[in-house]
């Protein structure tokens, strides 16, 4: 199978809109050579170590949750690990896609896998995606067009595909209902622009888990150790790092959890629940979640997220049938517990 239908499948799935706007994600490195995908990799990390297990499975693509090109950079060293990564995928045709906080976002994503070790209801995102607003405009173009004078103007936009043959180019840029005039006419006003039309200007529906981190109610309360023991069998860890809240014991009972996979201190700040289950948080964020009665369970960062993995590569299977997947067995937190 081609890159750019895997790549529409895995959008499909986990739209690369719903990233944030800070993370760097998408495919960020395209192979020179046009070759039949057959190996999906999945990682964590893209460590030199998993990637070495990558290319003893033959890999033709790499699917890290997080972005191993993630800050603007002006050469590529032998010196830095990062860029030999990045060189040596390239020099063996291999892509790279991240989908990072987009898995973050989606529903049936990272956040509602990290909660699955409890029976909840009324689960909800901590932070809705902001989708209510947001507009897809799509366009066709005589070969590449600039984006500059979008950027100058200071109107958001996510160029979401590019697709095409030869010298015709097919746009698809996601807008808010502010800015969704300005770049219908600035699209307009380009000569390179062949069609643009306003019924292919359309609102974005999302799932309402659709949104960062997630919180939900027990249906039967259970105690704070035993909330313990199934996160840790969940994450299949035999130890985690854990702070208990003030006035609380391992018997006192639990009947709000939030959760946020990776570093959750900033999202979770706030947010009233018993328990908070994240990779990482501050020593002072900790201090405010317990004096606050809310007990926290620090799992590291890689850890809350790995497992996921594997659910994601089960809900894409379907969607790629005769491929080839491969979840690391090399990739693992930096930080063990001794």
């Amino acid at each position: 199978m081609d890159l750019s239908s895997i790549i529409e499948a895995f959008e499909t799935l986990v739209p690369k809109h719903l990233a944030e706007k800070w993370d760097n994600t998408g495919l960020l490195v395209e192979p020179l050579q046009k070759t039949a995908v057959s190996t999906i990799f999945f990682t964590n990390d893209l460590t030199e170590d998993v990637l070495k297990e990558a290319l003893a499975e033959k890999s033709n693509l790499i699917i890290s949750y997080h972005p191993p090109l993630f800050t603007s950079f002006k050469t590529l060293r032998c010196e830095n690990w990062k860029d030999r990564i990045t060189m040596t995928c390239i020099a063996n045709n291999i892509a790279i896609y991240s989908p990072h906080t987009a898995c973050d976002a989606v529903e049936g994503g990272v956040n509602d896998w990290l909660l699955k070790c409890f029976d909840l209801t009324d689960v909800a995102p901590i932070k809705r995606s902001d989708e209510a607003n947001s507009h897809i405009i799509e366009c066709i173009a005589q070969g590449d067009i600039s984006f500059d004078s979008l950027l100058d103007r200071g109107v958001e936009f996510t160029v979401l595909m590019k697709s095409g043959y030869e010298d015709k180019k097919c746009f698809k840029i996601l807008t808010s209902s502010t800015h969704s005039a300005t770049v219908f006419q600035v699209l307009l006003a380009n000569p390179a622009v062949l069609t643009v039309t306003s019924n292919q200007c359309k609102q974005l529906r999302h799932s309402e888990l659709t949104g960062m981190g997630r919180i939900g109610k027990m249906k039967k309360p259970l105690k704070l150790e035993k909330c313990i023991q199934l996160v840790k069998s969940h994450l299949k860890l035999k130890n985690i790092r854990f702070a208990l809240g003030v006035d609380c014991t391992s018997d006192t009972e639990i009947t709000t959890v939030a959760v946020c996979a990776g570093s959750g201190a900033s999202l979770l700040k706030g947010v009233p629940a018993d328990l908070y289950i994240t990779g990482e948080m501050s020593h002072h964020d900790l201090l405010d979640a317990i004096h606050k009665k809310t007990s926290v369970i620090v799992c590291e960062h890689s850890n809350s997220e790995r497992g996921y993995l594997v659910e994601l590569a089960d809900q894409l299977r379907p969607m790629l049938k005769g491929i080839n997947f491969i979840i690391s067995k090399v990739d693992k937190d930096p930080i063990a517990i001794v």
